[in-house]
C-alpha cells in the first residue's frame, strides 16, 4: 500500500513539472516586456506578440497585427511611455491545453515625471493600476501573445 501511495505521489509531482516550466517561460516573456517598456523599446516589447496578435488597450482601441501594435506604441512612446515606469506581476496562469495559456497580470504604471495626455496633466508619482489578460499560444516551439486586453482599475474599486 505504501508503494502504491509513493508511486501516485511521484506521478502527481512529475505531471506538474511541465506546467510549471511553461508557466516560468510565460513569466519570463512578461518580465522581458516589463524591461522593454522601461527601456522604451516598443519594438522589442511587441516581439512577444504573434504576427496576427490583437491588443485592446485600456481606452478600448483595437490594434490588430504586430506591425500595428509596434506602430501605435511607437506613436505614443514619447508622450505617454517614456515618462513612466511599469511593473508587471503575474497573478495567475491558466492552461487551456498544452499549446494555449491565459496569463492574468497586474500592471502598475508610475509617472516618473509630469507629462501631458489629451485633456490633462499626469503628475510625477501618479500611479495607474490595470489588469491585463494575455492569451498565449505555442507555435514553432515559441510562445506568442495572440490576444491581450488591458483594463483600467479604478481606485474606488477594491482589487
Amino acid at each position: 500500500m505504501k508503494s502504491l501511495f509513493f508511486l501516485f505521489l511521484m506521478v502527481f509531482a512529475l505531471s506538474n513539472v511541465p506546467a510549471q516550466n511553461i508557466s516560468d517561460e510565460l513569466k519570463k516573456i512578461i518580465s522581458q516586456q516589463e524591461t522593454d517598456w522601461n527601456r522604451n523599446d516598443m519594438k522589442s516589447f511587441s516581439e512577444a506578440f504573434s504576427d496576427d496578435g490583437v491588443l485592446i488597450n485600456f481606452l478600448g482601441q483595437v490594434w490588430t497585427g504586430k506591425k500595428m501594435i509596434v506602430d501605435q506604441f511607437s506613436k505614443i512612446n514619447d508622450c505617454c511611455i517614456k515618462p513612466t515606469a511599469v511593473k508587471f506581476n503575474v497573478s495567475n496562469v491558466k492552461f487551456i491545453d498544452d499549446k494555449t495559456a491565459i496569463a492574468y497580470i497586474r500592471e502598475t504604471l508610475t509617472a516618473q515625471e509630469d507629462y501631458q495626455v489629451p485633456g490633462a496633466t499626469v503628475r510625477k508619482g501618479s500611479v495607474d493600476k490595470k489588469m491585463v489578460t494575455a492569451v498565449f499560444q505555442k507555435a514553432a516551439e515559441s510562445w506568442k501573445i495572440v490576444s491581450m486586453q488591458v483594463t483600467q482599475v479604478h481606485q474606488m474599486v477594491n482589487n
